[in-house]
């Protein structure tokens, strides 16, 4: 295997996503020389949008502005003019197996009670005392089942299973006492032209800074790194990277690690981990494994006609109803608890050779038909449904999603049409993303993780020259796209100050 040195540059980032994008943006305009290493054969990170056959952009990564309350990003691309997007908050209809549900049943007003409920759990239990959104729900209900119905304590733990549209993993294993916590700030705006194109602009900003348009003289693609050392002789950090049958070493005064947390995590020998030379302090990987990272899955479904309501924005298939747990929460006394609780921080896979039926999960529809006025349909699922979805073909996805769709239209599985083209996420499967994004599991504590990557001042000579980007390394907005663009510019202002500092 061919070695090359690629000699010193003030800054190293790792990853081409859109937080080593921007902070590659501020440092170059501030005069401050750097290049990104990204492992894949494209740039986006989890940004990567395809096109249906229609001509259709389908956002297979992030699809909404989140926290449109507060999002710099999403002023920034309105004031361009250059996005279009929609807000599609629009009616929402749930579906169990009798079909829609009527809003006189009233469980919407108990799902936003319930919310409340769950908001304080955080300041009543410790991570220790942790219980997923599951057990949470059946304490409410024993505390307040004299004011529900028995269709309520039936159908209202469904209903809160939306949850897990939110993160990506079932409310088996989903953080009762954080759930809440993760809550957004105002509204989303849903991109319809691709958030591609939110990226490619970012792209052209870091061009225009550079004043280069051929990105392969800032951005190096397919180079997988594999160690990061100090050099304690030279005062500089060795990024080594593997590219064909080359090992490359970069050399820098700092670097922004902006992998996402699912590969910061992962041991060595794993595709795509990074040995640490010295390792990371103890306290850095301790916090680490306390954080988790969800499986949110994206299928887009083009059919030859629209065969579900038109009117409707979103469409929830309500999850069947565990008979066990039901009985629980209708008849256990206060101090009886007569339901075993999974106790565990991973879902339990669904066996390959199985073919799940959908509607034993919570699948929620997104009705792009309205927007796009084209007859597509997206549906999201969580853990342990995506990762089959995401390894399955198409004839067995839609087999899993036949009778969902039934269920939502109320016909008869034989009415619905074969689709003209599914097109599925593949994050699970992607050993550079293992997974959507950082997650909300039982016993998950965040802040701790937090300040170690805000403050690490424990990594190799204590001066703060390792730094970490991207959706997992701050609270404001974790787990979105506008997020991770926000770190890359709070690295870039971190390393601008070090850099005056050690001028003077």
């Amino acid at each position: 295997m061919t070695f090359i040195d690629r000699g010193v540059t003030d800054v190293v980032v790792i990853g081409a996503g859109i937080a080593g994008v921007k902070t590659a943006i501020e440092l170059t305009k501030s005069g401050i020389s750097n290049v990104i290493l990204e492992a894949r054969d494209r740039c986006g990170g989890r940004l990567y949008t395809e096109k249906l056959k229609s001509g259709v952009d389908a956002d297979l990564g992030a699809s909404w502005f989140h926290d449109c309350l507060d999002n710099p990003m999403l002023k920034k691309y309105f004031e361009s003019g250059k996005i279009k997007f929609n807000f599609d908050d629009g009616r929402f209809s749930y579906f169990n197996e009798n079909g829609l549900i009527d809003d006189n049943e009233k469980l919407k007003p108990i799902a936003n009670e319930i919310k409340l409920y769950l908001a304080s759990l955080y300041d009543k239990l410790t991570p220790n005392e942790d219980i997923s959104v599951k057990e949470a729900v059946y304490r409410y209900i024993k505390e307040k089942r004299y004011l529900l119905t028995d269709y309520q304590v039936k159908y209202i733990p469904q209903l809160i299973r939306y949850f897990e549209m939110w993160i990506g993993s079932s409310w088996e294993i989903l953080s009762g006492r954080s759930i809440s916590a993760d809550a957004h700030k105002g509204r989303d705006a849903m991109v319809l032209n691709g958030y591609q194109t939110v990226f490619n602009c970012e792209l052209q900003e870091l061009k225009d800074a550079k004043g280069k348009d051929n990105i392969s003289a800032f951005i190096k693609l397919k180079r997988i790194v594999y160690k990061i050392s100090w050099n304690e002789k030279s005062q500089l950090i060795e990024v080594y990277s593997k590219y064909a049958n080359i090992t490359e070493v970069y050399k820098s005064k700092y670097i922004v690690v902006t992998v996402p947390l699912s590969v910061l995590k992962l041991s060595s020998g794993e595709e795509g981990s990074i040995e640490w030379v010295p390792p990371l302090p103890a306290s850095f990987t301790n916090s680490i494994s306390n954080v988790s990272f969800s499986n949110l899955g994206k299928v887009f479904f083009e059919f030859p006609k629209c065969f579900w309501n038109l009117e409707d924005d979103r469409l929830l298939s309500m999850a069947k109803v565990e008979e066990e747990y039901y009985e629980a929460c209708r008849y256990d006394k206060e101090d009886l608890c007569t339901y075993k609780f999974l106790k565990c921080r991973q879902d339990v896979p669904i066996r390959e050779n199985e073919v799940p039926n959908g509607l034993d999960y919570t699948v929620l529809f997104m009705n792009l038909a309205k927007p796009t006025q084209k007859p597509i349909i997206l549906a999201l699922t969580s853990s342990p449904l995506t990762q089959y979805i995401e390894q399955a073909s198409s004839n067995i996805i839609f087999e899993v999603f036949k009778p969902v769709f039934a269920r939502i239209a109320g016909l008869p599985e034989s009415s619905i049409p074969q689709p003209i083209e599914v097109k599925t996420s593949k994050w699970s499967n992607d050993p550079f993303a293992r997974g959507s994004y950082t997650g909300v599991t039982i016993g998950d504590s965040y802040e701790p993780f937090l300040e170690e990557v805000l403050n690490p001042n424990k990594i190799f000579d204590g001066r703060g020259r390792v730094r970490f980007a991207g959706e997992g390394t701050i609270d404001d907005g974790n787990g979105c796209a506008h997020a991770a663009w926000n770190t890359g510019l709070r690295e870039a202002e971190i390393i601008k100050r070090m850099i005056n500092r050690a001028k003077l």
